[in-house]
Order: C-alpha cells, then structure tokens, then sequence
C-alpha cells in the first residue's frame, strides 16, 4: 500500500469538517494517529506477503501480526509483532532471521541463531506440530536393501519427524528475513516525508479550531 501526504490532508478534512460539533484537544494528533495506523497495516500486509512468498509453514500463527498504538502524553508508539502470551513470540525470530545448522546450508551466516552441535536433531516433537499443522500426509515411501536387509524409509508420522528434525539441525533453518524486509520497505524516507506532512495538518487543524473558537467568541459579544 502506497501512502502519500495526500492521504494526511485528506484525513484533517474530515477532522475540519467535523470541528462544528467538537474541536480536537490539544494534546491528540488525529491525523498522526490515523497515518500511524495505515502504515502499521500497511507493514502487516507485507509481512505476511513475505511469509507467502517464502512458503513458511508454522504451528504457533506466525501470519497473525498484531498492532497496537499507544501514546503517551505527545509521543505515540506503534508496537507490531506478536504478544508475549502466543507462541509465534518465542520462534519468530528464527523464521526471520534463520537458524545455521552443523552444516549450514540454508541460513544467512549472519544470523546469531544456532543449532547445539552436540544434539543429533531438534526436538522431534517441535516437527511433529508442524507435520499435523500442515496435514502432511504420511506413508511408507520405499523400501531398500542395506547390507542386505530391507528397510522402509519412512513408515510412519514419528519416522518422518525424526528424519524432517535431523535434516533441519544439519542443515539449519533457512532466513526468510520476512520481518525485517517488511520493516525497511514500510518505515523508509517516505514514512518520514508523511509523518511529517501529517504532523503539519494537525497543526493547520488546532489553528483552524482555534480561530473558529475565537470567532464564535467575538459574535457573542
């Protein structure tokens, strides 16, 4: 979503047109308020675009990015990412960031995430979430001889973990650096530019309000 300075004047339109029946106190920002929502959807949609993009399959609701806007007295903060309280809180990260394995094949080097080199595998149980979350489906897929003696390759959904989790600690967890991109491409050199704009419009509202206020005075003398 492309957001523009004209957006900011649109919205202290709307806030102008509404003035007759209540003036803005002076300690809001409304125009702020409402560009720092639509960036912060605006950041969500591509975040999760990028999770699309990436295939990123997980348990724990990684697409479900909350936003939440607080302000304190003048300053206002937008706080995105996900609650303490729901499990995409404590893996994200290693989605985001990866994860280098013993051998690293996937993840960024630059990533501060690794696997224990003295574990064999992660924990089983994490991808048996991932495989029941997913709905993989789960088969014999083959049988071979080895020292002459036949051996199914995966025969069921714990075989197919244990192999799914020693892969992923050899080869790590690939960086889909989905939070991050998403924060650069949003809050760039043109959300300053709006902000800014929009800071403008407040300013341009509480001189408008204050002039109306100041007239309805004078005609009532």
């Amino acid at each position: 979503m492309n957001i523009s300075t004209s957006q900011a004047k649109f919205l202290a339109s709307k806030i102008l047109a509404s003035l007759g029946t209540a003036n803005v106190p002076n300690d809001e920002l409304p125009v702020v308020e409402e560009i720092l929502a639509l960036f912060g959807g605006s950041f969500i949609t591509e975040a999760q675009r990028n999770l699309k993009i990436n295939k990123t399959v997980s348990s724990g609701d990684i697409n479900e990015i909350k936003m939440q806007q607080t302000r304190f007295g003048n300053t206002y903060v937008l706080s995105l990412g996900y609650p303490a309280s729901e499990p995409a809180s404590k893996y994200f990260e290693f989605v985001n960031k990866g994860v280098q394995g013993t051998r690293n094949e996937k993840a960024d080097n630059k990533t501060p995430f690794k696997f224990n080199k003295s574990k064999k595998s992660i924990p089983i149980s994490v991808v048996k979430r991932l495989i029941d979350y997913s709905n993989t489906k789960v088969q014999s897929v083959k049988k071979y001889t080895k020292l002459g003696v036949e051996t199914k390759a995966v025969d069921g959904p714990k075989s197919l973990a244990f192999l799914i989790a020693r892969s992923i600690h050899r080869k790590g967890l690939r960086s889909t650096h989905y939070f991050d991109n998403a924060l650069s491409s949003t809050f760039n050199s043109n959300f300053s530019t709006v902000i800014l704009a929009a800071l403008g419009e407040d300013i341009n509202i509480k001189i408008q309000a204050t002039n109306k206020q100041n007239n309805g005075n004078n005609n009532t003398k």
